[in-house]
């Protein structure tokens, strides 16, 4: 019988290295890039291998059916294209460096690397990068009782020392000390640590490690945190790009998703309009007359300027992403005090992402209009990461965010009122009822909260019994928006 997977939790902690602990860590990071790198390399060939094969080819032509799927499955197996091949592979290359990496690290590694070939293979990437000696990357391993582990207060890694060796030089010994005041991380350490990650990054210029231990359980209960603990109270959830509608039975809300964390875009720019200058300058080879790059392989010259202006760019990006997942992580807190029955409509935020292709005109000018959506605006705000991290924290509950399904409800043309369903353009932003006008985002989140159990139709009965209650929250929201001097929620209620 296959074992059943007990609940985690993972919980960071920045670590203290000392210089000479440091060199050590250094040099197991080093060579993990290099079998991180080998097996990438092993699994690209494998890949080619795979694609060549003409049944292969011929049977990726065919229907899709279960029966087809076995022979593609047994095909791939047949090329050692799959996560064990690839760990057979790594255990000669890990014994050349078992002083410094263990086996099961080495098997963790060449699992990531399966994974973005696997992506590759099966259309869900276009290319796959080889880790460079700035990149940042990270060790894991699959238990807590050898090689990298955590025991004691301490990340040990590498040889114990012993009477006839006391310093062993790949020996590692790094205290792991939270805030005396950090209450939660005092709980968290008291949990069982199934395995350990180690994390190196740069922060601020500098080189930052950081210990992730995985927790067994439940993450302890901070103490101004509310939950609401009865699974029946229901909020829907209408997602977009830039902005989330919330309805529940107490409260109607519209949100900039991290409002908070703007980009300095003129900042921005000017950082990479300097980088393309330096590196105009500095490869003049690789550029014709007119200014455009030419084809083929090249080889790039970077000026000590650049790296620093790329470095800076860097930490720009870093800021606003640590940022954004905090007010993410504030705002999925908000949602779950107000019910755990958490319901959104299934979104592809990478086709809102894609470029129009057909080519229209504006009718009052003429001119051919911008064929950019919504990809700088997902960017910024990242609706699919706050859905994640409500996702994750339900989890803890033993529950999951429930989705429904977009095409069948189609909750944005629905009238529960009528019955019948009435197309949209996106610049309407508004539902007509004869005496009144709802907000649409609002409205939309209103049938979501109200969809039934199969989760593929609007509970019109449900909806009647809670409406008058929706418009007078709606209302009152309404007046609140109009009060704002946010420009980005003035638009969805102008």
């Amino acid at each position: 019988m296959a074992r059943k997977s007990t609940p985690t939790y993972t919980i960071e902690l920045p670590l203290n290295v000392p210089v000479w602990q440091q060199h050590r860590l250094e040099k197991k990071f080093k060579i993990a890039r290099n079998v991180y790198n080998s097996c990438l390399g092993e699994a690209l060939k494998r890949h080619r291998q795979v694609k060549a094969d003409k049944e292969y080819r011929a049977l990726l032509c065919e229907p899709k059916s279960k029966e087809r799927d076995k022979q593609l499955s047994v095909i791939r197996l047949a090329y050692g294209f799959s996560e064990y091949g690839l760990h057979d592979f790594v255990k000669p290359v890990q014994r050349k460096f078992k002083k410094n990496i263990g086996s099961f690290e080495a098997q963790k590694l060449a699992t990531r690397a399966f994974q973005a070939v696997e992506k590759l293979h099966f259309g869900k990437a276009k290319k796959v990068y080889f880790k460079v000696f700035n990149d940042p990357i990270s060790v894991e391993n699959k238990s807590n009782n050898t090689g990298l582990r955590y025991a004691n207060g301490n990340v040990l890694w590498g040889d114990k020392p012993t009477k006839m060796d006391p310093n062993p030089k790949n020996w590692l010994c790094i205290p792991v000390a939270p805030n005396a005041n950090d209450e939660y991380a005092h709980l968290a350490l008291m949990d069982k640590t199934k395995y350990v990650r180690i994390l190196k990054r740069e922060v601020r210029g500098k080189v930052r490690f950081f210990v992730q231990l995985i927790q067994e359980g439940y993450p302890p209960t901070k103490r101004n945190r509310k939950i609401a603990d009865d699974g029946t109270k229901r909020v829907g959830i209408d997602i977009g790009p830039s902005t989330m509608a919330i309805s529940c039975e107490k409260n109607v809300q519209l949100r900039e998703l991290a409002p908070e964390c703007k980009a300095d875009e003129k900042k921005l720019r000017g950082i990479q309009r300097a980088m393309d200058r330096s590196k105009r300058a500095s490869n003049p080879q690789n550029y014709h007359e007119n200014g455009t790059t030419k084809k083929g392989k090249k080889m790039w010259k970077y000026s000590n300027c650049y790296l620093k202006l790329r470095c800076e760019r860097k930490e720009l990006y870093r800021k606003i992403a640590v940022q954004r997942k905090q007010s993410h992580e504030k705002l999925a807190n908000e949602i779950l005090e107000l019910g755990s029955d958490v319901r959104v409509e299934t979104m592809r935020f990478q086709s809102l992402q894609k470029r129009v292709k057909k080519t229209t005109r504006n009718k009052k000018n003429g001119k051919i209009n911008h064929k950019k959506r919504f990809g700088k605006s997902i960017a910024n705000h990242a609706p699919a990461l706050l859905l994640m991290i409500i996702d994750r924290k339900l989890g803890y509950q033993g529950r999951s965010i429930k989705k429904i399904d977009t095409y069948v409800t189609k909750a944005s043309q629905f009238n529960h009122l009528t019955g019948e369903y009435t197309k949209k353009q996106l610049s309407e932003r508004w539902n007509d009822f004869g005496e009144f006008r709802i907000q649409r985002d609002l409205y939309s989140a209103f049938l979501i909260e109200h969809t039934t159990e199969t989760l593929n139709s609007v509970d019109v009965d449900l909806c009647n019994a809670h409406w008058d209650n929706f418009v007078e929250l709606h209302d009152s929201e309404m007046n609140r928006l109009k009060q704002l001097s946010n420009k980005t929620l003035r638009w969805f209620v102008a």
